[in-house]
């Protein structure tokens, strides 16, 4: 396995150029004001990857992307 950290941006190119098989992501519900978003220009992420959604009791969203 090959682990990337990074913020939007590199998550971002690294999803463009399809090298990705399976993403974590957590989503923790706090204002921080504007920032990069991570998403954009990554449209039809479901059509690659089954997505599954678990919310912790802390109210942390952690999304899955594993590649089909």
């Amino acid at each position: 396995d090959v682990r990337i950290g990074g913020g939007p941006s590199t998550v971002r190119q690294f999803l463009a150029a399809d090298l990705i098989d399976y993403l974590h992501v957590a989503v923790v519900p706090i204002v921080l004001g504007r920032g990069e978003r991570l998403w954009d220009g990554l449209e039809a992420l479901e059509q690659r990857f089954d997505v599954e959604s678990v919310t912790s009791p802390s109210g942390v969203t952690h999304l899955t992307f594993s590649r089909r």
